[in-house]
């Protein structure tokens, strides 16, 4: 591994401790042990060259022992990735630390010989199920009145589509993602629009948004998201670059046919979402980067898998031809992704492909 990636893996272990210590600031114990890592793995930093697995497995232990929820800190990626550049890593270690596709704007599968966008269907919990429901069904019926009464109106086209696909998002009940940003687009032509909309038509619409968050919120997965996204710290330049490193993956994707055209569409889609570079909505930028995380999971998980099954041997291929572009990109979006909470896996895997795409046996 160059130095240079080495130190920076143990910038951010330090840093991610640095924050921790404030959070355990009351427990003696624990920030003790917090304490007494950090200045282990500032010891390495100051002899970077010198640093071998022994040492890494080491601080492993070490983190191991600090018996905290580190996987809020994704401190385990790190490490993973330090072994990766000490050639200590293997396909299955790898596999094992690569996550299942989350929730996000959309998701991926291998289906008849390509890549395809899948749906992920609302899933309330049982104890929510009746109540998340029915608050989502008063609020496509209000739906039904309001978009009635604004396609009486002169207000613009866009506006009145961008409430029939929020409809229709609704009635699907295949993304609770994808309702939510529909429904953050309609809030901003809204306001977009307020010169244009009576005083009584803009109550209208912003009460029947309002409802539809109202509804959203009975689901536990909406909640969990919401929470996540408003933990986001990118600023705004990483989130105009993320964009841009999408555009050019999709870009890739279409010229080179190597997946169905779904995934091009709603990777595009989902950059299109994050329209307001200077203060974009942190739930947009988790849609975005949640899909590249599903997209990176798949391959990923496809390359790595055991099965020697005729089926697995062509998505296997598949997968190979679509790292091949996400790799072109990666430069740009990985760092980016990695700051989201839960996705300092992909730096590793990042790290792990980077290495070996001049040896095609090592993921084969």
């Amino acid at each position: 591994m160059r130095p240079d990636r080495l130190r920076n893996l143990l910038q951010e272990m330090e840093a991610r401790l640095v924050r921790a210590e404030k959070s355990y600031a009351l427990n003696d114990s624990i920030l003790q042990k917090l304490t007494s890592t950090k200045a282990e793995v500032r010891r390495h930093l100051s002899k970077v060259d010198s640093i071998r697995i022994a040492d890494v497995d080491a601080l492993e232990q070490r983190i191991r022992n600090l018996q905290i929820s580190d996987d809020s800190l994704g401190l385990p990626n790190l490490i993973l990735g330090m072994k990766i550049g000490l050639n200590q890593l293997g396909p299955e270690d790898l596999l094992e630390a690569t996550p299942g596709q989350k929730l996000a704007a959309f998701s991926f599968e291998f289906e008849d010989g390509t890549l395809r966008v899948v749906d992920q269907p609302l899933r309330p919990g049982l104890r929510e199920r009746d109540i998340a429901l029915a608050a989502l069904e008063a609020a496509l019926e209000q739906g039904e009145y309001v978009n009635q009464d604004l396609a009486a109106t002169n207000a613009s086209p866009r506006l009145k589509e961008a409430f029939e696909r929020l409809q229709a998002t609704m009635r699907s009940h295949t993304n609770i993602v994808q309702i939510g940003a529909r429904a953050q687009i309609c809030n901003r032509l809204v306001h977009g629009d307020i010169d244009e909309l009576s005083t009584t038509l803009f109550s209208l619409l912003i009460g029947h948004i309002e409802s539809v968050f109202s509804a959203l919120a009975q689901f536990e997965d909406w909640r969990v998201f919401a929470e996540n996204a408003a933990a986001l710290n990118i600023d705004a330049g990483s989130v105009a670059k993320l964009v841009e490193g999408t555009a050019q993956l999709v870009r890739q994707i279409r010229n080179e046919n190597i997946a169905d055209e779904s995934v091009a569409d709603a990777l595009d889609t989902a950059q299109a979402w994050v329209v307001e570079p200077n203060s974009p909505d942190k739930r947009d930028v988790l849609a975005l980067a949640r899909s590249h995380e599903n997209l990176w999971s798949i391959v990923t998980k496809a390359l790595l898998a055991v099965g020697r099954d005729v089926f697995a041997a062509a998505r296997k291929k598949l997968a190979s031809v679509i790292l091949g572009a996400l790799l072109l990109t990666a430069p740009v979006i990985i760092p980016l992704i990695g700051k989201v909470p839960g996705a300092q896996w992909i730096e590793t895997v990042y790290d792990y492909f980077n290495a070996a795409k001049n040896k095609p046996s090592s993921v084969e």
